[in-house]
Formats: structure tokens, sequence, C-alpha cells
């Protein structure tokens, strides 16, 4: 493409001194070559109208020659990017497949993670079992069921996360509400499933029940909590938070230190308190 541009303003420059030969041998001034007629060609003799025939059709040939390069580079630019555009669709694809798998490996490790949480609790309790009871107690099944319960209840549950603040007016799109929450601070997440928490309150407009969002994984819950104080600077849900699916006993814990490091902080004004990893 470079060498035909070069060959194109080389021709462009001939014809520019051709026609001003041209026009000098008609009389014209320069830039009046569109008002020649019969009457000035009729001027000229033989030889000097064989020449500006001949430059003409010369001229015209080399045209003809620049449209027909630049035809077949168009078609060869039009060729890569077809090929280019193949490329992509292609990359895109394996991309595709890439996440398919991440996805069966990462649910496959969370299989794995339920089924060690549940031999680890047995082991945990047979061994506080096996130091408060005589060694001829059996577990009853009753525990046991509990014991799994509650394993499968909190690995559950660390798939989930909390928002609070989203108004009620329009929850027939309401995953669609989070996700615009979540990609505020640049997190994708794969919604499983979102539902209000509680019932909705007769009484009073104001209230707003919490949405409790459950996504793919317990990892991709905690990127969630971990990157929700970026809401704050998302002047459309500078409101809104997010936090995790606390158990009643997790609750009453966090309810315990949010009121003691409010007490601190009222006592200490010139230190700031926060809480982290449930201290």
């Amino acid at each position: 493409m470079q060498e035909l541009m070069y060959e194109i303003d080389r021709g462009y420059d001939e014809a520019f001194t051709w026609s001003k030969d041209a026009l000098r041998q008609l009389q014209k001034p320069y830039g009046k070559l569109q008002n020649i007629d019969m009457r000035d060609i009729n001027r000229l003799n033989k030889p000097e109208l064989a020449s500006l025939l001949s430059r003409s059709l010369h001229y015209m040939d080399e045209l003809m020659g620049y449209v027909r390069e630049m035809r077949n580079s168009t078609s060869a630019v039009q060729n890569d990017l077809i090929e280019s555009q193949k490329q992509v669709i292609s990359a895109q694809k394996e991309l595709s497949d890439c996440k398919s798998k991440l996805l069966e490996t990462l649910k496959d490790t969370v299989k794995s993670s339920v089924s060690d949480s549940v031999k680890s609790e047995f082991q945990t309790y047979s061994s506080i079992v096996e130091k408060s009871q005589p060694k001829e107690q059996v577990i009853s099944p009753q525990t046991l069921q509990s014991v799994v319960k509650h394993v499968v209840q909190e690995e559950d549950r660390s798939h989930n996360v909390i928002v609070f603040g989203l108004t009620e007016e329009n929850d027939s799109e309401l995953s669609k509400t989070v996700s615009e929450v979540f990609q505020g601070i640049g997190q994708k997440p794969k919604i499983v499933e979102t539902c209000r928490i509680g019932n909705k309150s007769r009484t009073s407009q104001a209230s707003v029940r919490p949405v409790k969002v459950k996504v793919s994984s317990s990892i991709v819950a905690g990127q969630l909590v971990a990157n929700a104080r970026n809401l704050r600077n998302v002047e459309k849900f500078k409101t809104v938070f997010v936090c995790p699916d606390r158990s009643p006993e997790q609750r009453q814990i966090h309810r315990d230190l949010v009121k003691e490091m409010k007490e601190r902080a009222s006592q200490e004004t010139g230190k700031t308190f926060f809480i982290k990893d449930g201290q």
C-alpha cells in the first residue's frame, strides 16, 4: 500500500507538470484547463497535438493502473480484516471454553470443600465426645444429623451476600439492579438467585427489606464483600451496603462488636476504630 501511494504521488507530480505545459501550449492561464475548446485545439500543429494526446493517453493509462492496484489492495485489506475477525471469534470461543472449564473446576473444589468440612466437623465432634463421654457411649443419629445440617448450612451461606438499602420500587428487575450495584465496584459475578428477606411492611413505606444474593462460590462472595466499601464512591449507590450472610449467632456477635466499637469511639474521640476479621 505504501509503494502504491508513492506511485500515485509521482504520477500526480508528472500530471501537474504536463497540465502546466499543455496550458502554456494552448495559451491558457494556469487553472483554466476546463475552459479549453476546439478553437484552442485547432491552433496547435500536428506534432504538438500528437504530443498532447499521447501524454494524455499515457496519464489516463497510469490512472487506470492506479485504480486497479487500489482495488486489489482494498480487496487484500478486506481479506485481512475477515481473517482477523475469524481469529477474534476463535479467541472468544477459546475464552468461553476456558471459563466453562474453570467453573467446573470451581464446582469440584466446592464439593471437595464441603466434604472436607463435614469430615473436619465429625473429627472435631468425635474428639470432644471422646474426652467428655465414656468410651462405650455411641453418638446418636440425631447428633450426627445436626452436625451435617450445620456444615451444609454454613457452606450454603458462604455463597451468599446481603445487600442493604435497595428500594423496593422495581423488584421485578431485582437481579438487574443487584448486577448494577456489583458493577459499580468493578465486579461482574454470576448471580444464581436474588430474593428479599422478611415480610413487606404494611405500615411503613420507608422500611426497605434487605436482599439476599446467591453467587457461584464462596470465593466470589468474599470478593464482593471485600470491595463493597467502594460503593461510597458511586453516587447512585452510596447508601447501599453489602455484608456476608451471617448466622443468627454470628449476627449477635457482630451487633455486640458494633456496640463496643461505638462505645470506645465515643470515649476515645481521637482514634479510629473498625471491625476486622470479626474482632
